[in-house]
């Protein structure tokens, strides 16, 4: 069941999903990244979808698509966003902006040593978007998001944010160019 907040805020429609990802896609440019736009598909998904192609319990999920030419050079294509249909806004701004940043890793081809670690630096552009919104949801997002005791998506999110707060985001980011 939804809260009476959650239940005004929720996201049934493709035109309220494109809304919502057009503010996250230019709170990233906010952050100072480049984002390659026109090739990048974000759709609505239910549950049961989300489970059929193996994510069960995901809120999202980004499908990113490469190409290789003859001699072994990779690139970024395309990517799909899939996220939940019915997903209030507040949860939105934190999914979209966590799978937004998967296929940024994928356009720009940041490395991590570890899949953890990009998961990490996902969660962290995720909850870095996600205090700038203004949607009175978003508090107790943040907050369930710094609690999560998954070692994933909620260590890695603290690891993350603890190295952003010692050095700032530019030099956390610079690790991983």
């Amino acid at each position: 069941l939804l809260c009476t907040d959650c239940v005004q805020h929720i996201i049934v429609t493709t035109e309220n999903l494109q809304k919502v990802a057009v503010w996250v896609l230019q709170q990233i440019e906010d952050l100072g990244f480049k984002f390659k736009k026109g090739n990048t598909q974000v759709s609505l998904i239910s549950q049961d979808k989300m489970h059929i192609l193996g994510f069960n319990g995901a809120e999202g999920l980004a499908i990113n698509t490469t190409k290789t030419n003859i001699f072994s050079s990779t690139w970024h294509d395309q990517a799909q966003i899939k996220v939940i249909y019915g997903m209030p806004t507040a949860n939105l701004v934190w999914v979209l902006g966590h799978e937004l940043a998967h296929v940024l890793v994928s356009q720009h081809q940041y490395r991590f040593t570890t899949q953890e670690k990009e998961e990490g630096f996902c969660q962290l552009v995720a909850l870095l978007i996600s205090e700038r919104s203004a949607n009175p949801l978003m508090p107790r997002i943040i907050q369930k998001e710094l609690k999560n005791r998954d070692p994933i998506y909620g260590e890695e999110l603290r690891e993350a944010y603890r190295q952003y707060q010692k050095v700032g985001f530019q030099k956390y980011f610079q690790t991983f160019l």
